[in-house]
């Protein structure tokens, strides 16, 4: 996670924010206690939520689940030998959404390891005319640095998580788990995203606590994380009228439920988009791959998503298989900008990076997608493998044709030759003609 107060945020981001009905601009002041009433986790963070989802009509539509301060935090956990300490906040009229975040420790540190985001679809007042029903549940890696043990996270930067059509939105965050001894640690452990906004060397600050009403004594509940996403630490560089250098290339991966990586893929990728049709306000980026956070999901039933995301940038590629031709391709790809201007934009349609399934497929030299009349993606020195991969290794590619040059000296060499006969054939009708001439004047 990584996360800024209200006056922190810039006026084109909280356009966005409000945009999506995000207005309310209070924290969340949590603490969980032992059996000995110590506390062992404490929170204090702003987290809002917007759902994208269809409508019986087939209507996309988006839903804000505002988090208020009065939420529960029944199914918290301290942890133990055998199991995860585990925050859970439960809201909403009858407290049918949570979010939840557990965490895992070395001996000297520690770090969020999995978020958890369910909701009830079927709330009518917050999901009017949902062509669902029931609960549905979003897991994602957490993507928080490791934090020294007895030292508090904070990050007030804002970040955006996307995934399963899902915004986690989260900001002015101050996080402390595994607290020695009941006490809320003074230090602070500054995240990477506000070190970055300010250039400074990684530092420990002061920080004061006042624990709120929000306590609890859980019983001894124990919480079993699925496995999902892997994450890797994106960003952009700022968006110019004129193209940037080429970017630079990353390696990307997802892991599926057993823990085996299901997805690779290594790309350099450049992003173009305008929100208008003249294409006057074009802007180009490049993502970031020392930055990037790469999550997504696999399944058995031909579908594998990948999503690169900054923060404020997301760019997510589904793949899909031909079962026909047992190959699989580029189905879909859905962009997402929020700063420094905010816009959308997706195509479900494609038909791109076409190789059989159990292949990569490569490609070298750029290569251009036309998402839409304004968005288009150019990749470089990619490879990827959304299916069947094995031992987390790539394997054979199938080259793109502007890659395959099989055919090249070939076609120079019969270029060559027909020339050379070309050149012959005219050499002899003039010198034909000469000799035609001499024998007239004779």
């Amino acid at each position: 996670m990584a996360f800024a107060c209200c006056q922190c945020i810039t006026p084109v981001l909280l356009l966005f924010v409000i945009g999506f009905g995000i207005l309310p601009c209070h924290s969340v002041n949590i603490t969980v206690r032992n059996s000995a009433d110590k506390i062992c986790i404490y929170a204090d963070m702003m987290i809002n939520f917007t759902v994208q989802y269809q409508t019986i009509t087939n209507k996309t539509r988006n839903a804000t689940l505002q988090v208020p301060d009065d939420v529960i935090t029944n199914g918290s956990f301290c942890g133990n030998e055998s199991s995860m300490p585990l925050l859970k906040i439960s809201f909403g009229k009858s407290y049918e959404h949570y979010w939840s975040i557990s965490f895992t420790n070395t001996t000297s540190s520690y770090k969020g390891h999995e978020l958890t985001f369910a909701y009830n679809i079927s709330d009518k007042d917050t999901f009017p005319d949902a062509k669902e029903e029931g609960i549905k549940v979003v897991l994602q890696n957490d993507t928080m640095d490791y934090v020294p043990l007895n030292e508090i996270y904070r990050c007030n930067s804002v970040d955006v998580i996307y995934v399963s059509e899902v915004f986690q939105i989260f900001w002015n965050v101050h996080l402390q788990a595994f607290v020695d001894n009941g006490t809320i640690s003074t230090k602070e452990f500054v995240c990477k995203a506000d070190i970055s906004s300010t250039t400074a060397a990684p530092t420990t600050a002061a920080h004061t606590t006042t624990p709120a009403a929000n306590t609890t004594t859980p019983a001894a509940n124990t919480t079993t994380p699925a496995a999902n996403a892997t994450t890797v630490p994106v960003t952009t560089t700022a968006p110019t009228s004129s193209p940037p250098v080429k970017p630079d290339t990353g390696n990307y991966n997802v892991t599926g439920k057993g823990g085996d990586i299901c997805l690779l893929a290594t790309v350099g990728l450049q992003l173009s988009y305008s929100s208008s049709t003249n294409k006057t306000d074009t802007r180009i980026l490049n993502i970031n791959p020392n930055l990037t956070q790469a999550s997504g999901s696999c399944n058995e039933s031909g579908r594998a998503v990948l999503t690169l995301t900054d923060g404020g940038k997301f760019v997510e590629f589904t793949f899909a298989i031909n079962n026909s031709s047992n190959k699989f391709f580029l189905k879909e790809v859905k962009v997402n900008v929020t700063d420094p201007d905010p816009f959308s934009g997706g195509n479900d349609s494609l038909n791109y990076w076409q190789a059989s399934v159990g292949s990569s497929y490569m490609c070298n030299k750029e290569q251009r997608i036309v998402v839409t009349e304004n968005i288009t993606l150019s990749t470089f020195s990619l490879q990827v493998q959304p299916f069947s991969v094995t031992k987390g290794n790539f394997s054979k590619a199938q080259e793109c044709s502007m890659d395959d040059d099989s055919m090249l000296i070939p076609i120079i060499v019969g270029a060559a030759l027909a020339g050379l006969i070309l050149i012959v054939v005219i050499a002899y009708i003039i010198g034909r003609r000469r000799s035609y001439v001499g024998y007239q004047t004779l």
